[in-house]
């Protein structure tokens, strides 16, 4: 990587979009990390709600489905937004 002094790309305006490209990469990073989590967490209940119960895995099974389908819309959603973002800061515009 070039050094900022010798212009490098923390240098100016191309600086700042590659600062910010990488910032919504992170935060790209992060809705995958969220999604997991919530996944994990349809799980868990469900696998409390089969203890509380004392049944068999019904409700890990339905835990599991609804975390899915919970991480999935939210993924979707967060995705869309973020791509937004990184299209109008190739761009060099404002957020959409």
């Amino acid at each position: 990587m070039i050094p900022p002094e010798r212009g490098g790309p923390s240098s100016g305006a191309d600086g700042a979009r590659a600062r910010r490209e990488t910032s919504i990469g992170w935060r790209m990073a992060g809705i995958g990390i969220q999604t997991s989590s919530e996944v994990a967490a349809g799980a868990l209940l469900g696998m409390a709600v089969d203890w509380w119960r004392g049944q068999g895995t019904t409700g890990l099974l339905v835990g599991g489905i609804v975390g899915i389908i919970v991480g999935m819309t939210s993924l979707l959603r967060g995705a869309v937004k973020l791509n937004r973002e990184f299209d109008a800061a190739r761009r060099g515009g404002k957020d959409g």
